[in-house]
């Protein structure tokens, strides 16, 4: 299992209850903060990354990033949806 952590877009006016039971079927979750989750899946992140984009109004952003221990050896990965080309790059270039 790895343990992702989820952010998305909240605009007012769209419903986003479709994602939350989502993120929260999950085997494991923490959710204390409003749109940010913690959750662990055997999904790799681009698929989470797929799953979940369909469940959020058009044109909302979404990013899942993989939590890395401070201390493992392994390398950290991200995957996001919504965002401009700029913003992507500047994404790719740091995450």
């Amino acid at each position: 299992m790895t343990t992702y952590l989820v952010v998305y877009e909240k605009t007012a006016g769209n419903d986003y209850d479709a994602i939350e039971q989502k993120l929260a079927a999950f085997s494991d979750v923490f959710h204390e903060i409003d749109n940010f989750w913690i959750i662990t899946s055997n999904l790799i992140i681009s698929d989470l990354r797929d799953v979940l984009a369909k469940l959020l109004p058009e044109g909302a952003k979404l990013m899942v990033t993989k939590y890395v221990p401070h201390n493992s050896m392994e390398m950290g990965a991200a995957a996001w949806h919504g965002f401009s080309v700029p913003q992507e790059g500047w994404l790719a270039g740091r995450l």
